[in-house]
């Protein structure tokens, strides 16, 4: 008997939050996770993460990949009684903000919905996605690729979260410059500077920004998404944690960028630009205003990904 071909595809990074869209928004970024599946006839489950010189180093039994694809074999009734050899490769950095650990958990997910006995649906897999310790809006656009929004369906009280997972067209034309200093962002931290409540003048100065910002980034329009990245929700608190964030921001609209705001809990920044020419520029002012704040950064230019974990038609 012929052997099974194996199962590939691949996981997204992700910036979230996208300025005023806290928790809600994400742009998944071709930058991706390589996910390869064996049978195995042991009745093993293996993962084998390339992507990460580090990994060797953390317990195998937390892995956000083997999470991911135990929790989906449960819900979606994914056998695994013959074994799995996993293989993880590829470059998302580690501690940066670019949904690393979602990515894992989506990954892990993935594999499960592809040997899946039962249906499934989107928001089922981002409900299995956010208890395990993902972020919704990193979830999102791991899971489906693209822009994404978060709908949370669920009430304060329910002990139960429920969400829905929305995606929206993005412009071909963007240009999308990340910059990473070398200091580490504890996500305890970043939310522990954030206040508790927000005035209301804020919270509807922010949905209507959160709008401008899927409408800018659907029509390539820079000027629109000059104004609407500008965020009152986590930003300004966040600022503080990093020497040369807020120079890094300015730097990268004086060079040319529409706009740059920090990814997900950071410490990587975003920064928007429409013209190719000058993402060399933009890169190169966010790394000279690190530079005089006392750190060094390195930094990518990418794309969005139109793929994610989840195959495109559900079963």
């Amino acid at each position: 008997m012929a052997k099974p071909s194996p199962i590939t595809f691949h996981v997204p990074a992700s910036a979230a939050n996208l300025g005023p869209g806290y928790g809600v928004l994400a742009l998944a970024l071709d930058l991706p996770l390589g996910i390869t599946v064996e049978q195995r006839s042991d009745g093993q489950v293996l993962i084998e993460r390339r992507d990460d010189p580090s990994a060797h180093l953390d317990d195998a039994r937390h892995d956000p990949v083997l999470r991911g694809l135990m929790r989906g074999a449960e819900l979606f009734d994914a056998p695994l009684q013959k074994g799995l050899s996993v293989i993880v490769e590829g470059t998302i950095p580690r501690g940066t903000g670019m949904g690393t650990i979602s990515a894992g958990f989506a990954a892990g997910l993935g594999i499960a919905v592809r040997l899946a006995k039962k249906k499934w649906s989107a928001a089922q897999v981002l409900d299995a996605l956010v208890p395990l310790g993902g972020d919704p809006a990193h979830g999102a656009a791991a899971l489906l690729g693209g822009l994404t929004a978060t709908v949370p369906l669920s009430m304060p009280q329910e002990p139960t979260l429920r969400q829905r997972p929305i995606k929206h067209p993005v412009h071909a034309s963007w240009h999308y410059v990340i910059a990473l200093p070398d200091v580490q962002m504890g996500t305890a931290d970043t939310k522990r500077v954030l206040p508790p409540t927000l005035p209301h003048g804020a919270a509807a100065r922010s949905i209507g920004r959160t709008l401008g910002v899927l409408q800018a980034l659907q029509h390539a329009d820079e000027d629109l998404l000059r104004h609407c990245l500008v965020d009152e929700l986590h930003l300004p608190y966040r600022r503080r944690l990093l020497p040369g964030l807020s120079e890094a921001l300015d730097a990268a609209t004086a060079a040319g960028a529409a706009g740059a705001t920090i990814c997900g809990h950071g410490p990587g920044l975003i920064a928007f630009t429409t013209v190719a020419g000058r993402t060399p520029e933009i890169a190169r002012a966010m790394v000279m205003a690190f530079a005089a704040g006392g750190r060094l950064a390195t930094t990518l230019t990418l794309q969005a990904a139109h793929y994610g974990a989840l195959p495109t038609a559900p079963a």
